[in-house]
């Protein structure tokens, strides 16, 4: 059973999350929201980086993943995603 996140990134957008868990690793994520993604097939992208990824391992992933394909994030950036998939889990 996924754990759904809504995070208002400050003087950005919405992400809607849900994300399985397995202890502190993410399984599955779902991203959806109110935020654009150039293009708009990176979500996939970003959604792959952080399977099997460890909470602390995913700021880096998304930065990684936003550089290498060139993916430009309108309303959020790699730390605000981050942080709401460990809001989801319940982290600080």
């Amino acid at each position: 059973m996924p754990s759904i996140c809504d995070f208002k990134v400050p003087n950005g957008k919405l992400l809607r999350l849900a994300v399985e868990f397995q202890g502190d690793t993410v399984r599955e994520l779902k991203i959806t929201g109110d935020f654009f993604l150039h293009p708009e097939t990176g979500i996939e992208l970003l959604e792959k980086a952080a399977k099997g990824k460890k909470l602390n391992e995913l700021e880096s992933a998304f930065e990684n993943t936003l550089k290498k394909n060139k993916l430009l994030p309108l309303g959020f950036d790699a730390a605000s995603l981050a942080q709401a998939i460990k809001m989801a889990k319940g982290a600080p």
